[in-house]
């Protein structure tokens, strides 16, 4: 199994050869010819997915100490610093430098919240007020130590995320277990009290529904070859085991295998150096082309994976994005939510912050005089679905020493710069591929999704039918994975809100060409079609305790979002990667999820970009 700080490895067939223009080289047959510049650009990019300098500093550990106010920053001389948008990274980098004695504003285009991709529905958006459910981010790896830390320093509370099913026992907090950091120079960097969280054994009650087979999870993990069998795979292998092998024949690139078979990170020295070569080697790959010529899968085997594993729609995309989500989406690896909402996180950052909200930036302007000139606009329509309402003319004129632009680059098209952003700048801004995801939540009036049968003979009486797949389970958190439009189910991890007696349940989370088939409809047909999926599992019987209040999220239809996350495709990852966090003429600077590639669509890398564009401007880089 993939562990938290695996970063994959060459191929077997892959041995070093002499030393060339900075890293190693490679007999790899379908690597790329060397070359200076793009040997350059590889190892640049692997120091930054490591987070390692040219010194090889352990940045992590040093914004750890940032954030936590163990190594304050501080300004030689102040300056006017503007910070375009009130996400994660704008605040984190805004509290930064204000703290560190210099003048801060925010802009945000959204005139009714803060946060970016952080949105929690709550209230009036639901019958039951005390409910509330996740648009976006939801979930944080134990291993994402900048978000846990910045979150205790903050003091918005944890609980744990449960990616697999569990028994709704009583304890299941633990929300202030103590997160461990252990640095390759030896240190570590500690928070929160209690021993570190343990997860409970899982149930693997959730259903599988493939091919017009449903099975519990735990039914396939005992006997995989019937489901397997179903897409032509005839492999007794699950789908996540054989996903793990797949990606383990890269891992020796920055890990040592240990005689028990588990593995073990190489010194620093040797990890960047192995990372610039797997870049050289295979950033080149889709995951498509890795699974078919490093891993030697036949197709239906990548078909079952594929599904099973949440692979599908983003076969054709860049093979490192993929193999990372497997470090960080994987039921080996425990996970937290935060107990308010995961807007609690962005509520506290947004605390004692100069925001100015509904100011849609237009054009940023480097004047001679070494100033930096910003136009805003205000808002004029909602942020999702219609987009109604153009934006309307700048009226609003900022001045500052230095811009800090933390906004997804999908937004930066719509700006005009004078004079024009560098080349390189500006085919990252155009360029790179933004993905889409799709959340559809349904809010019930009873958690029947916790109960056992007779727990609904008892509630349903004379109505009561049997579950068309089994005996119900009491169970709390995990979900079901399905074929059909509806490709993912997530139940909340915890038996209730505030003690609301129903709760919402995530009933169709979509990625990539799976979410724009969701993207394309209206909202009820989304809503129908979910509720549809769901009953087709769990059996019509779950329909009456429906309230019908529902939401969906496009974020491909947000209009100041425009996709859910940067997810390179082929090759972009080394020719447009090196432009897109590099800040320009010392007074344009760039945050967001999207400047740190080893944390693309995670809270982690707005946080590590945030603090990197802080340093930055304090620096004067």
């Amino acid at each position: 199994m993939i562990t938290r700080r695996s970063l994959f490895s060459a191929a077997a067939s892959v041995a070093a050869a002499g030393s060339i223009t900075g890293f190693s080289g490679t007999t790899h047959p379908g690597a790329p010819v060397r070359d200076a510049a793009q040997d350059a650009n590889s190892l640049a990019m692997a120091r930054r997915i490591l987070l390692t300098d040219e010194s090889y500093n352990d940045l992590t550990l040093h914004y750890l100490r940032l954030l936590t106010g163990k190594t304050p920053l501080r300004a030689a001389h102040g300056r006017d610093v503007l910070v375009v948008g009130a996400g994660v990274a704008g605040m984190v980098c805004a509290r930064l430098l204000r703290a560190a004695g210099h003048r801060v504003r925010v802009l945000e285009a959204n005139r009714n919240r803060v946060g970016g991709r952080v949105k929690t529905f709550r209230g009036e958006v639901w019958q039951d007020p005390r409910l509330r459910a996740e648009a976006g981010a939801m979930r944080i790896p134990s291993s994402h130590a900048l978000t846990l830390a910045l979150a205790d320093r903050l003091g918005v509370a944890r609980r744990p995320f449960h990616l697999v099913d569990t028994d709704p026992t009583p304890d299941l907090t633990s929300g202030d277990s103590r997160i461990v950091y252990t640095s390759w120079t030896g240190e570590t960097f500690s928070t929160g009290t209690r021993p570190p969280y343990a997860a409970p054994p899982a149930l693997g009650s959730r259903l599988i529904h493939v091919n017009g087979q449903t099975v519990t999870k735990a039914v396939y993990a005992a006997d995989p070859r019937p489901v397997n069998k179903s897409f032509g795979w005839d492999s007794g292998q699950t789908s996540a085991a054989a996903l793990d092998q797949a990606l383990a024949t890269a891992r020796s690139y920055t890990q040592t295998r240990n005689p028990d078979g588990t593995w073990s990170d190489k010194p620093i020295e040797e990890r960047v150096d192995g990372m610039a070569r797997l870049l050289h080697d295979l950033d080149g790959y889709s995951l498509r082309r890795y699974l078919t010529d490093i891993a030697h899968w036949d197709e239906p085997q990548i078909q079952a994976v594929g599904t099973l594993e949440n692979l599908t729609s983003r076969l054709s995309y860049g093979f490192l994005h993929s193999a990372l989500d497997a470090v960080d989406i994987n039921p080996a690896v425990t996970y937290f939510e935060f107990t308010g909402g995961t807007d609690a996180l962005t509520t506290a950052l947004a605390q004692d912050l100069s925001i100015e909200q509904d100011r849609v930036v237009t054009k940023v302007v480097l004047e001679p005089s070494g100033r930096v000139t910003v136009l805003a606009a205000p808002e004029t329509g909602p942020e999702d679905e219609a987009c109604a309402g153009a934006i309307g003319t700048p009226v609003h004129e900022y001045r500052a020493d230095a811009v800090v632009l933390a906004v997804p680059f999908a937004a930066l098209r719509h700006v005009d710069f004078d004079p024009l952003l560098p080349y390189g700048k500006r085919r990252a801004i155009n360029e790179l591929h933004h993905d889409t995801a799709h959340k559809v939540l349904l809010e019930f009036t009873e958690r029947w999704w916790e109960w056992d049968e007779d727990t609904w003979r008892s509630r349903t009486g004379d109505a009561y039918r049997p579950a068309p797949h089994g005996a119900a389970q009491p169970a709390v958190g995990g979900g079901c994975v399905s074929d059909e439009a509806c490709r993912f189910v997530y139940f909340p991890s915890h038996p209730s809100d505030q003690g609301a007696p129903g709760g919402v349940v995530l009933a169709a989370y979509n990625w990539a060409e799976d979410a724009m088939r969701f993207d394309a409809l209206a909202p009820d047909d989304r809503h129908t079609e979910a509720l549809d999926h769901l009953a087709a599992l769990y059996g019509d019987r779950i329909r009456q305790f429906a309230t019908h209040r529902s939401v969906s999220q496009s974020w491909l239809r947000n209009r100041w979002a425009l996709g859910e996350a940067v997810i390179e495709t082929p090759g972009q990852l080394t020719t447009l990667g090196p432009h897109v966090a590099t800040p320009v003429d010392g007074r344009l600077y760039f945050a967001g999820d999207h400047c740190q590639p080893r944390y693309h669509a995670w809270i982690a890398g707005a946080v590590a970009s945030g603090v990197e564009a802080a340093l930055q401007v304090n620096s004067g880089a």
